[in-house]
């Protein structure tokens, strides 16, 4: 999978999301922000990690 445009322009990875609370949420299952932050660096599995974009919101719950 080329992850770069020709032009070598970085290209936004489609991240998909569950929280349908999020402001970045599309309704769809798709993250819409520009950029995420996922942590804590400590963690050992998902089930320990959390977004730290998330904000909340409510246009599609």
């Amino acid at each position: 999978m080329d992850i770069f445009k020709e032009n070598n322009e970085e290209r936004t990875p489609t991240v998909y999301c569950d929280v349908k609370n999020c402001t970045y949420h599309d309704g769809e299952n798709i993250c819409t922000a520009n950029k995420i932050k996922v942590g804590p660096s400590h963690a050992i599995s998902s089930i320990d990690t959390i977004c730290a974009t998330f904000k909340a919101g409510n246009k599609y719950h």
